[in-house]
């Protein structure tokens, strides 16, 4: 799968590359698998690059706070490898986006 956007910012969103509902282990209920198919990267994940596709990206100041505030949350340790470079795993709490917005720029 080509890369059309590196995983080389905050704020960038992404999906498996071969679609939503891969990357799983097969054992999940049908809320699990697809609970991680949209990821907004708090950082660059170079790493992302081989298996994501960047399909958008957060656009304003409220937005990039509020990523931020999300990724300060305590997380569970003893995830490293999960993904290269990555040493944490999910917050301790479960987060749930109750509003969202999709724009399209020219």
């Amino acid at each position: 799968v080509p890369v059309l956007r590196k995983h080389d910012a905050a704020g960038l969103v992404s999906v498996p590359a071969k679609g939503i509902g891969y990357g799983g282990t097969g054992f999940e209920s049908v809320d699990e698998c697809f609970e991680s198919a949209f990821q907004i990267t708090a950082s660059a994940v170079p790493a992302m690059d081989k298996n994501r596709r960047v399909i958008g990206q957060l656009m304003d100041e409220e937005s990039m706070t509020s990523l931020a505030r999300l990724a300060s949350l305590p997380t569970k340790k003893g995830f490293r490898g999960v993904i290269p470079g990555q040493n944490s795993g999910p917050p301790l709490v479960k987060i749930s986006l109750t509003d969202i917005e999709v724009q399209t720029k020219a």
